[in-house]
C-alpha cells in the first residue's frame, strides 16, 4: 500500500483558541488567516481522512504525560515558556479544555494587580509578562540602570538568550532578572498547586534552558505560598520532549480520538 493509504487519522495542532466539537479555529492572533475557519472538514474533504484539531500547547501537555516528563502520571499540569506563556491541563488522563475550549490560559493568570505591566491581552499584571522569552528582554532593559558594569548594559538587538548567558558567568543583571522571573513563576504555580493540585508540573519551551537559574527562586515562591501537602507531593521538572511535544501530542490524539 502507499504512504496515503496508510494514514488512518490527520491531527492538526493550532496557536489558538479552537472549538475541538465543530474543528474551527476560533481565534489564532498569529495566523488571523485561519480566525473562523473550518479546518478539519476541509482537510477531511481534501485528504478522505478523519480529522482532528487541537491546541498548540494542550497538545503538548499530552505529548509529555504521553511520551516526556509526565509518563506514568495522569493529573499534570504543562506551562510553556516561549515569546509567550502558555498551557495545558491533563486530570485523570482527560485533556481539561474547559466550557468553550479556552481553558489554560495560564499566562494570563494575574500576579501583580497593583501597577503591573500592560499585557497584550489588554489586562495588566500576566504572568506572561514576567515570565517569557519576552518578559526576560523588557526586564533587563528595565534594570540597566542599576547595573552599569553589565555586559548587558547596551544593545538594542539583545535577546533572551544572551540574557542567559550573561547569567551563567554571574552577571549580577542577569541574574536579578532570573530571580524576579523565577519569584512570578513560583507565584503562578503556587495558585495552580491550590486549585488543581496535579501530581506534575511540567516546564517546557525555550526559555526552560535557563532552569538552573529560575529553578531555586521558583520553588521558594511555590514553598511558601502552595498548600502545604500539594506543595510537597506536586513534582516540578522540566520538559522532556521538546519542540516535539505538540507534534507528539497530536498523534495521541490521533490516536485516541
Amino acid at each position: 500500500a502507499g504512504a496515503r493509504e496508510q494514514i488512518g487519522a490527520v491531527s492538526v495542532v493550532v496557536p489558538g483558541t479552537v472549538n475541538v466539537e465543530e474543528g474551527t479555529v476560533v481565534k489564532a492572533p498569529n495566523v488571523p488567516c485561519l480566525d473562523g475557519f473550518r479546518l478539519t472538514e476541509a482537510l477531511t474533504r481534501a485528504l478522505n481522512r478523519p480529522a482532528i484539531l487541537e491546541n498548540d500547547a494542550n497538545a503538548a501537555a499530552v505529548g509529555e504525560m504521553w511520551q516526556g516528563a509526565g509518563r506514568g502520571h495522569h493529573s499534570i499540569v504543562c506551562v510553556t515558556l516561549g515569546t509567550g506563556l502558555g498551557g495545558g491541563i491533563v486530570l485523570d488522563g482527560k485533556l481539561w479544555r474547559g466550557a468553550d475550549g479556552s481553558a489554560a490560559e495560564i499566562g494570563h493568570m494575574c500576579v501583580d494587580p497593583f501597577g503591573g505591566v500592560a499585557c497584550g491581552c489588554g489586562s495588566r499584571g500576566c504572568l506572561e509578562v514576567y515570565a517569557s522569552a519576552t518578559a526576560i528582554v523588557r526586564m533587563t532593559r528595565e534594570a540597566r540602570p542599576r547595573h552599569p558594569e553589565s555586559v548587558l548594559r547596551t544593545g538594542e538587538s539583545m535577546t533572551s538568550e544572551d540574557v542567559y548567558r550573561a547569567g551563567l558567568k554571574g552577571d549580577e543583571l542577569a541574574l536579578e532578572v532570573f530571580r524576579r522571573m523565577g519569584v512570578y513563576l513560583g507565584i503562578g504555580l503556587a495558585n495552580l498547586i491550590n486549585i488543581l493540585n496535579p501530581e506534575m508540573i511540567v516546564i517546557g519551551g525555550g526559555v526552560v534552558n535557563a532552569w538552573e537559574l529560575f529553578e531555586k527562586h521558583m520553588h521558594q515562591q511555590v514553598a511558601e505560598r502552595a498548600f502545604p501537602l500539594p506543595a510537597a507531593n506536586v513534582k516540578i521538572v522540566p520538559a522532556q520532549c521538546g519542540d516535539d511535544a505538540g507534534l507528539i501530542g497530536a498523534a495521541w490524539l490521533a490516536i485516541n480520538r
